[in-house]
């Protein structure tokens, strides 16, 4: 039995189907468990309404997921459901770029039924972070540098509001688990972290800083080119996460 392209599955689930499909997404014991349960749960659910199963295909027939459709808010209930349990190994970001490639296409169905199913803290109960003495040193020199930038350009000032709240985001970052319990964190320049998570990701957490001229005046293309700050003063600038 072949299910024909122009014809693709749209339905809500009713209410038990999508309790089980989150019971099993609860059960799932590791990330690539995780990720096999929601698939075989969702499409054995619906290929079932013509008796097939994922492991009972016509020999050949490959699943294609544009052809089923499910309500919106039964497709956020699903994922939802993946990204809780998924945040006890810190490979939600990882799975959530999955999900979108594997799940239905979804649609709008207000009357779709989704359970009220309390939702799991599923982080561990500790983070372990260790900071290189040379990261220390980082971390020291970026928190002086921003406190600098205060001092020289004023504490409401566009140059210290910018850097202060980059390097808040760069701070909390490296204290989520949302990448894995177990952090790791390196010098990666005199204002640049790299960070090693638990999951296996890496990222830097790079200050980019504003450019100023050779000289403290440049004659460029015909017309004289100021500096963008002084050259005595702190360098404006700020940091951003890059994989």
């Amino acid at each position: 039995m072949n299910l024909h392209p122009m014809d693709p599955a749209r339905r809500a689930l009713t209410e038990t189907e999508l309790t089980a499909i989150i019971a099993r997404i609860d059960a799932a014991e590791s990330t690539g468990d995780l990720l096999a349960a929601v698939i075989s749960s969702v499409y054995d659910t619906l290929l079932a309404d013509i008796g097939l199963t994922l492991t009972t295909l016509p020999n050949g027939h490959q699943l294609d997921p544009r052809q089923f459709h499910i309500p919106t808010s039964q497709w956020h209930a699903i994922t939802g459901a993946v990204m809780d349990r998924a945040a006890a190994w810190g490979t939600g970001p990882e799975l959530a770029m999955e999900l979108i490639n594997v799940l239905p296409s979804s649609y709008d169905d207000p009357a779709a039924p989704v359970p009220d199913t309390p939702r799991t803290d599923r982080r561990p109960d500790l983070l372990h972070l260790c900071i290189s003495r040379d990261a220390v040193d980082v971390i020291a020199a970026a928190s002086q540098h921003v406190q600098a930038l205060a001092t020289h350009y004023g504490p409401g000032s566009p140059e210290h509001l910018k850097a202060s709240s980059s390097w808040l985001a760069a701070l909390s970052g490296l204290l989520s688990m949302s990448l894995g319990a177990d952090t790791r964190v390196h010098r990666d320049g005199p204002l640049s972290l790299l960070v090693n998570t638990g999951s296996g990701f890496t990222y830097g957490l790079i200050f980019h800083g504003a450019t100023h001229a050779r000289w403290s005046t440049a004659v460029l293309a015909d017309h004289i080119h100021q500096p963008s700050f002084p050259l005595d003063a702190p360098r404006p600038g700020s940091w951003s996460f890059h994989s």
